[in-house]
């Protein structure tokens, strides 16, 4: 099995907790091929080139890891784009500009600069802004400079803290629309495995997302932890390969100077699952 971490931050995203030499470390000590530093470009009213992210560090940071972990872990450039057609200028200067091998985009804002997590959803209409959330989504498969969609069921992350339950595929035609247009275009979607060890406990999105973009055509599909430290680095990658796995795919999707390449899914787990197992009863 070929076990790849596509969505990672480091210490250039203003939330992430360890050096991009911790995360390989962490990385190459549980046994995965191949990883993705996505630190996160979020740009907002009044920040649009958001200057907290150094894109020269993080480079630089991946250059001096890429010589230490040389022939032992695949570390691959990539950046978390947050809302980029709501800022396609910068988003757009930021990655023709730096040699990105993955780029990653997510929707965590809808208009009113009004963040996805901090929404009161016990007392939202949850309706609405899961409209407002899937409007913005279609945008962002519109805008088409990325390669795979983040966590696309993201509210649900969220909903759940507050013990409300959301399910996307209640608006099937909604993602239909946007799954046609990124398939059209050749893009992705991402299995995030961060709501495993939050309160929603699944995968973002989950099976029955996935095995609706798998059944309309979607062949680009990543896997990836979020993780914002390095104890989460890797963390549900075994749960997110069987999920794709589960929905059709015999192939999961990793990237090189913005190209797609695809490594099969394999029929039997491997010692990573073991160290994952062991991994959790440790805790």
């Amino acid at each position: 099995m070929y076990f790849c971490d596509y969505h990672m931050h480091s210490s250039n995203s203003t939330d992430g907790k360890n050096s991009v030499i911790e995360m390989c470390q962490k990385a190459a000590e549980i046994g995965l091929n191949e990883i993705a530093i996505t630190d996160h470009f979020e740009p907002v009213e009044g920040n649009e080139e958001y200057k907290q992210y150094n894109p020269e560090y993080y480079i630089f940071d991946v250059m001096k890891a890429r010589a230490v972990y040389k022939n032992k872990l695949k570390i691959k450039t990539g950046v978390e784009l947050g809302q980029p057609h709501m800022y396609p200028e910068y988003s757009t200067r930021l990655i023709e500009s730096y040699p990105y091998d993955y780029v990653l985009a997510s929707a965590h804002k809808i208009p009113g600069d009004i963040d996805v997590g901090e929404i009161d959803y016990k007392n939202a209409d949850v309706r609405y802004y899961c409209k407002q959330y899937l409007r913005q989504l279609k945008k962002l498969a519109q805008w088409n400079r990325f390669d795979c969609i983040g966590h696309l069921d993201l509210p649900k992350r969220y909903a759940a803290i507050h013990g409300i339950v959301i399910s996307l595929m209640e608006y099937r035609e909604d993602l239909e629309e946007i799954f046609k247009i990124l398939i059209q275009n050749g893009k992705g979607i991402e299995i995030n495995t961060s709501g495993l060890r939050q309160h929603s406990k699944s995968c973002l999105p989950s099976l029955d997302i996935v095995k609706l973009y798998r059944y309309m055509g979607g062949e680009v599909i990543t896997v990836g932890s979020d993780a914002h430290s390095a104890a989460d680095v890797g963390k549900g990658i075994e749960e997110g390969i069987e999920i794709a796995r589960e929905a059709g795919f015999e192939y999961i999707t990793v990237f090189n100077n913005r190209k797609p390449e695809w490594k099969r899914i394999a029929q039997s787990k491997s010692n990573f699952a073991v160290y994952q197992q062991q991994d959790r009863m440790a805790q």
